[in-house]
């Protein structure tokens, strides 16, 4: 298995290039604006050679998404380059969610099943974000199994402000970071469930002196649970990342993650595939420890674009196992620059979203 990132991003811009150019050739009437400046296309996303186009109702006149789609998917369908095209409405947001001073974004990281690598993914995303200059924040709600101190080196426990009022989040490598684990005593568990956790966890959120953040990405617990319900309600989630191995059992559970979010309207901005593959260190062949396959499937029968497909690299378990992500101690690896290449999409996407709102 060979993993090129440079080259899979730069086909991805060209063909994303393509589909924006088109759509600004795209109009709703004779003399309306074309369907991009218009806000009547909310996203383009381009992996491979998927595209997913997400409209905005809101901004289409009623009755009109439908026929908006029909015109769209054949158009984009004749670009070179496009295999597959689905073009859908954007989930709405969550309605009684609650707006969070100083935070631009807050994004989800999701995963179906336990130990498919989604914590690890979380943390070196969060570095990455933080080296790319922007203002991150990452709040550990795994609360059954707060890993993402270890994994980023954060030890100690975490202290109030100077009034008392508020918990300051520990800092390194440019991220801040909250999590249960700088609360609580070393190897204490915690037992929440139901009220517990509608109680706990908006404080989390609330009670923390993030200050100014461009984003909060949020490692959620695997599977679906009260947590998920909790965070949904109290943080204007913009979507959520959900990694997956590439086995069926692991599809099949993210599967069912994606309907709870597709329940909640919170969108899913890509998944990423994990564990693709293991490669000898003694004579470099690779196989298929973890199953093979089943991320692409899943992007093909949802419309979710594939944002990668990582082999399993046991220098990144040991470096986080180390408290060093290893887009920090070891950027020139392949698994580093694939990091580097998800963080410039998501903050590619956030400046997009922040330009829509300034132009609203």
């Amino acid at each position: 298995m060979s993993l090129n990132p440079s080259a899979m991003s730069n086909e991805t811009d060209r063909l994303e290039g393509r589909v924006l150019n088109l759509l600004q050739e795209v109009t709703m009437g004779h003399d309306g604006p074309d369907v991009l400046s218009s806000g009547q296309v909310f996203d383009v996303v381009a992996t491979g050679g998927a595209v997913r186009v997400l409209l905005d109702p809101e901004r289409i006149p009623e009755g009109a998404e439908e026929a908006l789609a029909e015109t769209l998917t054949p158009l984009v369908e004749s670009l070179p380059g496009v295999e597959r095209v689905v073009v859908k409405p954007r989930p709405r947001p969550v309605s009684n969610c609650r707006e969070l001073p100083g935070i631009r974004r807050v994004v989800g990281v999701h995963s179906g099943k336990g130990g498919v690598g989604k914590s690890t993914l979380a943390v070196n995303l969060a570095a990455a974000l933080a080296a790319r200059g922007l203002r991150t924040g990452l709040l550990d709600a795994d609360v059954y199994g707060p890993s993402c101190p270890t994994l980023l080196g954060v030890g100690g426990r975490a202290e109030t402000t100077d009034d008392g009022r508020r918990i300051r989040p520990l800092e390194r490598h440019g991220v801040r970071l909250m999590s249960l684990g700088l609360l609580l005593p070393e190897g204490e568990a915690l037992i929440w469930r139901g009220s517990l956790v509608d109680q706990g966890l908006p404080q989390l959120f609330t009670d923390v002196d993030w200050g100014e953040l461009d984003i909060l990405l949020v490692d959620l617990p695997p599977g679906t649970s009260d947590v998920h319900l909790a965070v949904a309600r109290n943080a204007p989630l913009s979507g959520v990342i959900t990694v997956t191995a590439p086995g069926q059992v692991s599809v099949d559970d993210v599967r069912r993650g994606l309907e709870m979010f597709a329940d909640l309207m919170v969108p899913c901005i890509g998944l990423i595939e994990n564990m693709a593959g293991i490669s000898c260190r003694h004579c470099g062949q690779v196989g298929d420890l973890f199953g093979s396959g089943g991320g692409r499937a899943l992007a093909d029968e949802t419309g979710i674009p594939l944002l990668a497909s990582l082999p399993f690299v046991p220098e990144v378990a040991v470096q986080g196992d180390a408290g060093e992500p290893v887009v920090i101690s070891a950027p020139d690896t392949v698994a580093a620059r694939v990091f580097d290449r998800l963080a410039a999409g998501l903050a590619e996407r956030l400046f997009r979203e922040q330009m829509q709102e300034v132009e609203a």
